[in-house]
């Protein structure tokens, strides 16, 4: 890089790699030359995307030499219809990222801290160090669970902006009601409460803990998004809710036109289509139980997950496996991404086929 330009950029920037997401299916067919490749790195829906959604894709095509409606009014009067609450309890952002961003944007001046669990997203720490602010990590567990009294430990007169990724992306790991309940009491009302549940729909624990019910606290924003269980990721769409209040604050800083048209009208569909939902459900509590079932008879410890992917510690070397599947055609995640030791995996629940293909491929390298 060049050193003058390097000089101009914030010092901050200094601290950041760019994010590496799940290797793409197009980069390992240039790599490998394969005549078919499964990915199970990045948490999308082996499903596809609800039929109701294509078709709305499909029947606003003509329509992209448009600018979209910027605030997205259509589908946060869908949005609010369901949920219950108030438009102007909504924000609409491209993926619940945006949101994320937005969040520390709009509340985090330089020097103010944000504390989060590690391992947890990647990009909490990246858009701390953007912004000026301070990360300030938690550890989980031995077992990868929320330690939510070291969570409020950390918390200071500095601090600002608290996120908690319920369920936890990479671990899977979640929060109770209970527990919820006194972690959020616990929050001061000069700290904001971030809740990243971007895989709330996978939860499979009647106890599990949304913050939905705690939107009235006035200093608890919610981010959730249509990537996963709705099948768009590729469209990036997601959104916030919030106080009036906090939500008038995230208006003021969010981009122009931020959301596509396509992208607006998928999502209404989507949420229309509750078979599509309730089959991507039924289809990721079966799946994920089979994979869980026989990674154990392989070896792997694999941890509880709420959501719709498997945290899996290898007796192997990790990078090595990871390596050996890509030669056969199947992308996980290494986690060394997320600052872990070599043989930590993240696997994607998958098709019923690409489940036992990659059993059956691990069967012979494990």
């Amino acid at each position: 890089m060049n050193n003058r330009i390097e000089k101009l950029a914030r010092k901050s920037l200094s601290f950041i790699s760019p994010y590496v997401p799940g290797k793409p299916v197009e980069q390992l067919f240039r790599e490998k030359g394969l005549s078919k490749i499964i990915k199970l790195a990045s948490n999308e829906n082996p499903l596809g995307a609800s039929p109701y959604a294509v078709k709305a894709i499909k029947n606003k095509a003509q329509t992209v030499n448009r600018y979209p409606e910027g605030d997205a009014f259509a589908l946060k009067g869908k949005l609010s219809h369901l949920l219950g609450i108030d438009g102007r309890q909504i924000v609409i952002g491209s993926g619940s990222s945006e949101i994320i961003s937005m969040t520390v944007q709009a509340f985090c001046e330089p020097g103010d801290e944000i504390v989060f669990a590690w391992p947890s997203f990647i990009i909490y720490k990246i858009l701390a160090h953007a912004f000026g602010a301070k990360p300030v990590e938690v550890g989980l567990n031995a077992d990868f669970t929320y330690n939510l009294d070291s969570y409020l430990e950390k918390i200071s007169k500095k601090t600002k902006l608290v996120i908690l990724c319920n369920p936890n992306n990479p671990t899977g790991s979640h929060v109770k009601k209970h527990e919820l309940r006194r972690f959020i009491r616990n929050i001061p009302e000069n700290v904001i409460a971030l809740f990243d549940e971007a895989y709330f729909e996978y939860a499979e624990d009647p106890d599990f803990g949304s913050a939905f019910q705690w939107l009235g606290k006035g200093n608890v924003i919610i981010a959730r998004t249509f990537s996963k269980i709705y099948g768009l990721a590729g469209l990036r769409i997601g959104y916030g809710i919030a106080s009036k209040d906090i939500i008038r604050i995230l208006e003021k800083i969010r981009p122009p036109f931020n959301t596509t048209i396509l992208a607006q009208e998928a999502a209404i569909a989507a949420l229309d289509d509750r078979n599509f939902v309730r089959k991507s459900i039924q289809h990721n509590k079966k799946e994920k139980k089979y994979l869980s079932e026989n990674l154990k008879k392989l070896g792997f410890t694999v941890f509880q997950s709420q959501a719709n992917f498997l945290f899996c510690q290898t007796e192997k070397n990790a990078a090595e496996i990871c390596q050996k599947l890509e030669e056969n055609g199947i992308i996980v995640r290494p986690m060394t991404g997320f600052g872990l030791k070599e043989n930590f995996i993240r696997i994607t629940v998958g098709k019923s086929s690409e489940n036992r293909l990659l059993i059956k491929q691990l069967e012979k390298i494990c």
